[in-house]
């Protein structure tokens, strides 16, 4: 290994806290869980050799240099902000918040307390998006036109009662759901879109959060501009996840996340100067899921680094995501979802 191994807290024991101990490199240590759910910290502290907690307080007394904050969308910030102000660095789940005035005060709790924020934006560091925003970043095949993507799962019997169909918990349905995923997907590779319109629809699930929602994102007036158009939905039936990114020159194509969503692949479509039939290059991923793994080194190299300056997915990041997700619920007819997004 080499950097410094690291010492990490665990706040939120449940599937996605166990995926970022599963994540974490080979000397690193996880010290201590906390969870709301005794037994759920417990049997993830058990299985890492750690100190279960009942309280943030005690995770902290074990002096961890990460915690790691993977709780409901309504606790996310003010737990983070708790370990910010102890003097720790964190890796919070997205969207890192519930609204952005969330986020900006978190800002200002990292600013304060100098240290960094990583927000969970897992799937920039599957290997085949990570190639394709590579390739446009590059600009090898000319300037970036548009974007589409598409992302939806089916749910599960009894998922209109669970948490994240509730606005007053998650901030909102599947535009925070799997939305913040394509959003920030979609600002990375593209920039800073503003929103141009967006639909929101609940078509199968009874819950007051919409179950699909469709972005356009791009300036009105820029005749030439970049732009992208989005879906996301809780009723895609068969579970699926694709990027399609449009250049001057070419077209790469993302398609799968692993396990439910299939592999992943990469198309390249290499178009010719007389146009015509393009040349593809077809790169297939192996069918495990890196990203966690990944993203954590990267964020395990910042804070050895001592420099926040090239994180990839941060607050910032979460900021440009929920104002975007704020414009969409403030467009639409929505009432439940303007009355529960804090402004």
């Amino acid at each position: 290994m080499s950097r410094r191994p690291l010492r990490v807290g665990i706040v939120g024991c449940g599937l996605i806290g166990a995926k970022r101990a599963e994540a974490l490199g080979a000397e690193d240590t996880v010290v201590g869980t906390f969870d709301v759910v005794p037994e759920a910290a417990k049997a993830l502290a058990d299985a890492h050799g750690a100190n279960a907690h009942d309280n943030l307080d005690a995770l902290l007394a074990e002096v961890p240099d990460v915690v790691v904050v993977a709780v409901s969308h309504d606790r996310l910030a003010e737990l983070a902000e708790a370990a910010l102000d102890a003097g720790v660095h964190v890796l919070i789940e997205k969207p890192a918040g519930v609204g952005t005035v969330q986020i900006k005060r978190l800002q200002e709790a990292a600013e304060r307390s100098g240290r960094l924020v990583k927000v969970g934006f897992n799937h920039r560091f599957h290997p085949g998006i990570a190639r394709a925003a590579e390739e446009v970043h590059g600009g090898a095949h000319g300037e970036l036109m548009h974007l589409r993507g598409r992302y939806g799962h089916g749910g599960r019997i009894g998922y209109d009662k669970e948490w994240r169909a509730d606005p007053v918990r998650s901030g909102g349905g599947e535009l925070i759901d799997q939305g913040m995923h394509l959003l920030d997907l979609t600002h990375w590779i593209a920039g800073p879109l503003p929103l141009h319109s967006a639909l929101l629809r609940t078509h199968f699930w009874d819950t007051p959060a919409e179950d699909n929602a469709a972005l356009i994102l791009g300036d009105a007036h820029g005749r030439t501009d970049p732009w992208a158009m989005l879906h996301v939905t809780w009723t895609e039936w068969k579970n699926m996840f694709s990027l399609e990114i449009y250049c001057r020159t070419a077209k790469l194509q993302v398609d799968g996340l692993v396990r439910s969503y299939g592999s992943q692949t990469l198309k390249i479509y290499r178009m010719s100067p007389e146009l015509g039939p393009p040349d593809l290059e077809e790169i297939a991923y192996p069918a495990e899921d890196t990203s966690w793994g990944r993203e954590w080194e990267h964020f395990a190299t910042a804070i050895d680094a001592d420099d926040g300056r090239g994180l990839n997915g941060d607050l910032g990041d979460a900021l440009y995501a929920w104002t975007q997700v704020e414009a969409a619920y403030a467009a639409s007819d929505y009432a439940a979802m303007r009355d529960t997004v804090p402004q």
